[in-house]
């Protein structure tokens, strides 16, 4: 039987599945949406798991419905902002909609989209040093980095949570994000061992929000040459 979407959240998780551009704003909508998960929840929260050859998973669905593409009986579950139950279940791994269309997510992913869209405000600030080594180490990562279009640098903290801005790279990228964003601390941390860095993906063809408007009217401090025909 096909798979017909019933929210939005299931709309853009079928776009993500194909085209990589779909991403940001499947993580979007999933942060910003209510998932229903097999468990209780009370004073405590208790979560189903399941296991397979790649590991642990605790099962959600984006709807209640898929509950039934899973499962035959009814189980205790409940439903939760997907940001809340992420935030309070660091380290965990997920698969959305076992059974269904779905996707696995990865403690590693989780991290990173958390914090790519935050739900605190953003105060961009000027760098009191321009980080020179920080450019440099990701411009040669970049170099054989084919999926990077351009990148952008800016520096920001968030109210209430950063005592000093920090950096945020803004990627333009026709590939795997959080895989990219993955080397990109790794490379940050060669240079800036234990400095705080984030990274967004940017698609100037998509809805921007106003900080990603603000880091493409920065100029790029990395963009891919063109190849000659």
């Amino acid at each position: 039987m096909a798979f017909k979407p019933a929210n939005a959240l299931e709309e853009t998780l079928l776009r993500a599945a194909s085209q990589d551009s779909a991403r940001p704003e499947f993580y979007r909508r999933l942060l910003s949406s209510t998932l229903t998960v097999l468990g209780s929840f009370g004073e405590t929260m208790s979560i189903e798991t399941i296991t397979n050859e790649q590991g642990n998973f605790h099962p959600i669905f984006t709807a209640p419905e898929r509950m039934k593409d899973f499962m035959d009986v009814d189980m205790p579950h409940f439903g939760i902002a997907a940001r809340t139950l992420f935030e309070a279940t660091r380290g965990a791994q997920f698969v959305i909609n076992p059974g269904s269309v779905g996707k696995i997510l990865s403690a590693d992913e989780i991290a990173w989209f958390l914090q790519a869209f935050p739900s605190t405000s953003i105060i961009v600030a000027r760098p009191k040093v321009y980080p020179v080594k920080l450019v440099k180490a990701l411009c040669v990562l970049f170099t054989s980095r084919m999926l990077i279009r351009a990148a952008h640098l800016v520096y920001v903290a968030r109210e209430g949570v950063d005592q000093e801005a920090h950096p945020m790279i803004g990627l333009e990228a026709d590939g795997d994000v959080p895989r990219l964003a993955q080397e990109i601390f790794a490379a940050a941390e060669a240079v800036l061992p234990g400095a705080p860095i984030e990274v967004v993906y940017i698609d100037p063809q998509g809805e921007l929000d106003p900080l990603q408007k603000h880091m493409l009217s920065v100029p790029p401090f990395y963009q891919r040459m063109l190849q000659p025909h």
